[in-house]
């Protein structure tokens, strides 16, 4: 958390508002509900309210169709199909809405099973979303829970409706769309498409997501990191090495991770969002890409070279032309076998290779999302593969102006705000062949605070608030600390870095057997709004709320 010095304690720092250029690409009543493991509780009020299902796809199913009659196709009320949803005002003369089965005369959900190369990104500036679902597409078990199976989009059964599934606000939701499709007069789809006629997962996807977020507009520029999230339930971690301090092993964690299924996009800081031109090396800045491989390769004359795979979700020529590109000498040095084992394809798809160093110095953002931690290092997310799981415990609670909204510490309210103590009883299991020296006697833990994104009316970003906490250690479980222990234990023993406008921000810590106090705040005070707190563990852990002073 950055500091300004001053006499006495120092003043907190928020970092400026982001308005997502690095990324752009083209409440509750006050309580406490705590959950443990990955099923959630059902909350009264979701954010996203009457966007997604209240009942079973089957039984909306039967509603629409006792009302509507045999025959009927259903139309979308909250996506009407006029300028409302679009991403500008434009004349609807140009645009018309058209469903697969007017598209195509064969209409199918998937074509030939799911694959990256499906995914080609329309004139919508959402690589944000659509460079995650890239990834994702490679994983036929997280991406089956997004998409569910027999839809049809013509046919006996067919009712002009489909369904998708998204992780939102601490429980996966349901929602359906009719599946009207807006295209340019050509008939060709305007935004997203798949590189099959006959396929429409990826139109489909896009507008369920975009109903969540007002229209197509609303998927305008986002961050990577939120779309994993609602489409895994897992961790998205962030490494921006945009100053120049690029984190330690960071060819190690992308090599790792893609052999063990890790989620992985990367991306280049732009302050001018609106510039979508590649540079001369083929690369677009604030443009989404994701990483699809990672491998390490000998050369006829016996030189290693870390490469990696990048897929442009453009699909088109727009491809990087330095080193190790389709059309680089380079590969004229790797022998036959080399070539196979990358499965190397030379095409102008928007899917190249390039050096680590190459990387480096044209990307300085990383992305990477597992559905859970990864503690021990391996790449692999440890929720799915230790005995029992690891352990998530999982807190829905809210700041109300005059009651518990305090604010950050530089204000003398910061004390009202909620407060969590967790207590470790034990550390994690050590092994001296495979963990470092200073995991012994501790235990691996992630805290995760994501603010609710409540939106106000179609078409406008929801407000989000400037959110950090701060971790201490205490010597009790069973009370609140109080303003002048905050004072004395000012900065704690770790938080969650600047305060930003992010939705969700992060600790990973190494902690010994005690009792601790997460402190999560808005930076202002009297900034109400709705959170999620979730803490990762190896091992099982207590943990007692206290919602206000």
């Amino acid at each position: 958390m950055g500091c300004a010095s001053s006499a006495g304690p120092p003043t907190i720092q928020s970092a400026p508002t982001d308005a997502y250029n690095g990324d752009i690409t083209g409440g509750a009543p006050p309580g406490i509900h705590i959950t443990h493991g990955y099923g959630s509780e059902q909350i009264n009020s979701h954010p996203d309210g009457h966007l997604v299902l209240s009942e079973s796809y089957d039984s909306f199913q039967l509603t629409f169709q006792a009302v509507s009659g045999d025959g009927a196709l259903f139309e979308d009320p909250d996506f009407p199909t006029n300028e409302s949803s679009l991403v500008a005002k434009r004349d609807n003369c140009d645009i018309n809405w058209l469903r697969p089965c007017d598209i195509s005369s064969n209409p199918r959900m998937l074509v030939d099973g799911i694959s990256r190369d499906d995914i080609i990104q329309g004139i919508l500036a959402d690589c944000w979303f659509l460079a995650p679902c890239a990834a994702l597409a490679c994983h036929k078990e997280h991406i089956g829970r997004v998409i569910p199976s027999k839809q049809p989009l013509s046919g006996p059964d067919y009712l002009g409706m489909v369904y998708f599934r998204f992780w939102r606000f601490g429980r996966w939701v349901e929602v359906v769309i009719d599946d009207r499709l807006p295209v340019k007069p050509n008939g060709q789809l305007l935004f997203a498409k798949s590189s099959d006629q006959d396929e429409f997962w990826p139109a489909l996807l896009e507008k369920a997501y975009a109903k969540l977020h007002g229209g197509y507009q609303g998927l305008a520029g986002g961050m990577a990191m939120d779309a994993f999230v609602d489409l895994t339930s897992g961790l998205s971690e962030t490494y921006d090495y945009s100053n120049g301090d690029t984190p330690q092993d960071l060819f190690g964690i992308l090599f790792r991770g893609a052999r063990t299924g890790a989620f992985m996009t990367c991306s280049r800081k732009n302050s001018k969002w609106w510039d979508v031109e590649a540079d001369e090396n083929g690369i677009v800045s604030g443009h989404s890409y994701t990483v699809t491989d990672v491998q390490v390769i000998q050369t006829s004359n016996g030189q290693y070279v870390q490469l990696l795979r990048i897929r442009n979700p453009w699909a088109n020529d727009t491809e990087w032309n330095g080193d190790w590109s389709d059309t680089s000498e380079l590969w004229d040095y790797v022998s036959d076998q080399e070539k196979a084992k990358l499965k190397l394809r030379l095409d102008t798809d928007g899917e190249f290779w390039m050096s680590l160093n190459d990387f480096l110095q044209q990307f300085n953002k990383v992305i990477t999302c597992t559905v859970g931690p990864d503690f021990d290092g391996d790449g692999t997310a440890d929720v799915t593969t230790r005995v029992g799981s690891i352990e998530l415990l999982m807190v829905h609670g809210s700041w109300v102006e005059g009651v518990n909204a305090g604010g950050c510490a530089n204000h003398k309210t910061y004390g009202i705000n909620p407060q969590f103590v967790f207590t470790i009883s034990q550390p994690d299991d050590f092994d001296p062949w495979r963990d470092p020296a200073m995991k012994h006697g501790k235990c691996s833990v992630v805290i995760a605070l994501m603010q609710e994104y409540r939106r106000t009316r179609q078409n406008i970003k929801p407000i989000r608030e400037k959110i950090g906490f701060t971790l201490y250690k205490t010597n009790t479980a069973n009370q609140r600390v109080s303003q002048d222990w905050l004072k004395k234990n000012y900065g704690g023993i770790g938080n969650s870095g600047l305060y930003i406008n992010h939705r969700e921000v992060q600790l990973r810590c190494l902690l010994e057997p005690g009792h601790y106090v997460v402190l999560p705040t808005t930076f202002d005070p009297d900034k109400e709004c709705s959170f999620i707190l979730r803490i990762f563990s190896e091992k099982p852990i207590m943990c007692k709320s206290f919602a206000s002073a």
